[in-house]
């Protein structure tokens, strides 16, 4: 039994990754920061389902949980697919960005995921084999106003997508990305849900569904590496 690392757990897009991971007959380390009511409840409904599953707590910016979560998730079950989903939106005119505000988005939305993945890494090229799954953003593609901060950090993992790809490919390692648009989720906020899909030409908000479709088809590809698969209902082709 494959075992999925999902980061970003208890929100939209990690949840319904494990419940499709979990369906697919995969077991699910599921790694959550805050939302305990929601993972826990999650961890209920998988388990009913049958699906083995563990979670744990903690704050991915911070080296020692970050190795703790490896510890962990390695005593459970060798690594084989990774998927990077955690993540914030900042939302900020430029011209009244901080330093500090800037350099929290970079290690919240880039960094964390270079380190989470470059203590993961060792046990796939031990096996010659693995799957890592980047979770950008369309503004990772094309740019957001008033998003400066955070379009840098989710193209910034594009970049870092297809670049650790090459590295990894010739030991069996996989390393693509999945750019969603808008998804129904907390991270919208109170914005115009009907102005949001009059954006795209699908007419619909993109959902954790869609998104974890996307995640687990790539993880399952042995000939598709350093891609970028947009999920975003036709927005900005």
């Amino acid at each position: 039994m494959k075992t999925v690392l999902i980061t970003g757990g208890s929100g939209a897009i990690g949840s319904m990754t494990a419940y499709l991971a979990i369906r697919k007959g995969y077991q699910v380390v599921l790694a959550y920061h805050q939302n305990e009511k929601a993972a826990q409840s999650l961890q209920e409904d998988l388990e009913k389902m049958g699906g083995k599953l563990l979670l744990v707590q903690g704050d991915l910016t911070k080296a020692k949980d970050r190795a703790r979560l490896i510890e962990e998730a390695t005593a459970f079950g060798s690594i084989d697919i990774l998927v990077n989903n955690f993540g914030a939106a900042r939302y900020c005119p430029f011209t009244e960005e901080t330093g500090e505000g800037m350099a929290d988005c970079i290690e919240t939305n880039l960094l964390s995921h270079m380190a989470l993945t470059r203590l993961t890494v060792p046990a796939m090229l031990s096996k010659k084999s693995g799957a890592i799954i980047n979770i950008s953003s369309v503004w990772g593609q094309t740019g957001g106003s008033c998003e400066v901060a955070y379009s840098a950090a989710k193209a910034g993992l594009i970049g870092f997508t297809k670049a650790l790809a090459k590295e990894l490919a010739p030991s069996g390692i996989t390393v693509n990305c999945v750019a969603p648009g808008c998804v129904e989720s907390k991270m919208l906020g109170d914005l115009d849900r009907e102005a949001l899909k009059q954006m795209i030409p699908t007419g619909q908000l993109t959902s954790g569904l869609d998104v974890a479709q996307a995640i687990l088809f790539l993880a399952e590809q042995e000939q598709i590496t350093g891609q970028i698969l947009a999920a975003n209902g036709g927005m900005y082709i």
